[in-house]
């Protein structure tokens, strides 16, 4: 159970016990639907409501998300209060990478990445499962950057799709909130 943050991707907020008033109270989890579909339906209009679902975890290195139970949303009361805002710019950035849906990369698929996985990454973001760009540094360490668009708003799935599974350079804005890095 969790606070309900609809924009720019379904996301559930939870507090992390003991740590009040710094950007680190909270923890942040993507939200999925079940099979290639996006969270939206479940959640729509639960944005700022505290909630409770069942769901699947899934996740990959530091990075989780939920794939909620269809229909096991529901509200705890009508909003939390003293969700701390924790949107940090850190500037404008060029990263280089792999357009990826987030639901098979954290987990469901293995590798969830590369040509051999684009078809269904396709079929994954054209479903609203949220984009992310998968950047690897000269060590070998993977950041994943969550896709928005210049409203930071969710980027239009058709654009992720056609871009899935091949190298791409794209230059935005570089968002921290709370965990989670934003490329607007």
């Amino acid at each position: 159970e969790g606070v309900m943050e609809e924009f720019p991707y379904p996301t559930l907020l939870m507090r992390r016990p003991g740590i009040t008033g710094t950007s680190n109270a909270l923890s942040r989890y993507l939200l999925v639907g079940e099979g290639k579909h996006g969270a939206g339906d479940e959640i729509a209009g639960l944005s700022g409501k505290k909630v409770k679902f069942k769901g699947k975890l899934i996740y990959r290195d530091n990075q989780t998300l939920i794939e909620v139970m269809h229909g096991s949303v529901s509200v705890l009361q009508r909003d939390e209060e003293g969700v701390p805002s924790d949107t940090t710019n850190l500037g404008l950035v060029t990263v280089s990478g792999e357009i990826v849906d987030t639901k098979c990369y954290l987990g469901v698929m293995n590798p969830g990445e590369g040509k051999v996985h684009r078809d269904c990454a396709a079929l994954c973001l054209r479903g609203e499962i949220p984009p992310a760009l998968i950047v690897r540094d000269s060590a070998g360490t993977r950041t994943l950057y969550v896709l928005v668009d210049s409203q930071r708003k969710p980027l239009q799935p058709s654009w992720a799709a056609d871009r899935a599974g091949t190298p791409i350079t794209i230059t935005g804005v570089l968002i921290r909130s709370g965990d989670t890095l934003m490329l607007q």
